[in-house]
């Protein structure tokens, strides 16, 4: 009688063991899927899904659902990985759907941020650019008269969920530009349109990347506009080449500069038809609130700082390499 109770005791104890096992230590995981659950699946049908995707197999999570008591599982779209541990995936599909942290650098073009977008499974890139030239389609009364929406799209850090529409995406980049720069662009009583902040923010994030230079190359941007000046702004040359020509250039030779665009602010009067970029908020203000300055040149030195002036002779006096 005490053997069996033994045997008894020892194959409970074998059979804890083997469920913990299965419970809570998947094999090796494979490359993360993303797995849809639709509303109103009862458990075993989601069961069969998990196994047709080679996430766990059907039996073992019936047998966790019953022995956990866990029958109130949340659709949605979820990143789930092949041969994670049943009690993990449970975890995921009760506490609601998988969100993905997408971070858009301050500076991002469109199509840069479509790119990370359809890498994470978030949505599909083309879908997202075809919507960037859309404009009417957003209801945002602020947005009347763009045409599209490079600028506008603030670069900041989100969290989106799988499969999530282009059209949602966008709402939630333009929601986020209205909640934190509108209000400072409606206090600033500033003389620009709204897309002309947005098109010299963009020129200048793209100019500066030091931050306390912001101002300064807004200013210089400014006082050329005043004074009927061409900007002749090497960032949009770069942007052009890449629009018109789809290369990346990061040093620009003189016959660059010639390059039929009408972003090419070295040919053109006055601003590009659009954003060369999603400025961020420093960007933003400085065009609001630029440095009060003469300066109508500015030149990269080689310590990465900007060497400003107000005369062509000084310009050129910098732009041979000697510091201020």
């Amino acid at each position: 009688m005490r053997s069996k109770f033994i045997l008894y005791l020892s194959l409970s104890w074998l059979l804890c063991l083997f469920l913990a096992l299965a419970f809570y230590y998947g094999g090796e995981e494979g490359e993360r899927k993303i797995v849809v659950i639709e509303n109103g699946l009862s458990g075993r049908e989601i069961s069969y899904i998990l196994e047709e995707e080679g996430i766990v197999p059907s039996f073992i999570f019936r047998l966790f659902l019953f022995l956990s008591n866990q029958d109130k599982l949340i659709a949605g779209n979820y990143f789930l990985y092949p041969g994670e541990a049943v009690g993990e995936v449970v975890k995921k599909l009760t506490q609601g759907p998988s969100y993905e942290k997408i971070t858009f650098p301050e500076g991002f073009t469109s199509e840069q941020m479509a790119r990370v977008l359809e890498e994470k499974g978030i949505c599909s890139a083309r879908d997202y650019l075809d919507l960037i030239n859309k404009p009417e389609l957003f209801s945002a009364g602020w947005l009347g008269g763009i045409t599209n929406l490079e600028g506008f799209l603030f670069p900041d850090t989100y969290y989106f969920s799988p499969f999530t529409s282009p059209q949602k995406v966008i709402e939630t980049q333009l929601h986020h530009f209205e909640e934190v720069f509108l209000p400072h662009y409606w206090l600033s009583r500033s003389s620009l349109s709204l897309k002309e902040v947005v098109i010299l923010a963009s020129m200048v994030e793209k100019e500066a990347k030091r931050k306390e230079e912001k101002p300064v190359v807004a200013s210089v941007f400014i006082n050329r506009l005043k004074q009927g000046m061409k900007l002749q702004s090497c960032a949009t040359v770069v942007y052009a080449l890449y629009r018109e020509k789809g290369l990346k250039v990061e040093n620009l030779k003189e016959e660059d500069l010639k390059v039929a665009s009408p972003f090419n602010t070295y040919l053109i009067s006055g601003l590009p038809p659009q954003a060369i970029c999603n400025p961020g908020l420093d960007s933003l203000l400085s065009v609001l609130y630029p440095q009060k300055t003469d300066y109508l040149y500015f030149v990269l030195q080689g310590d990465g700082k900007h060497a400003f002036s107000q005369t062509y002779e000084e310009h050129l006096h910098y732009k041979e390499g000697n510091n201020p």
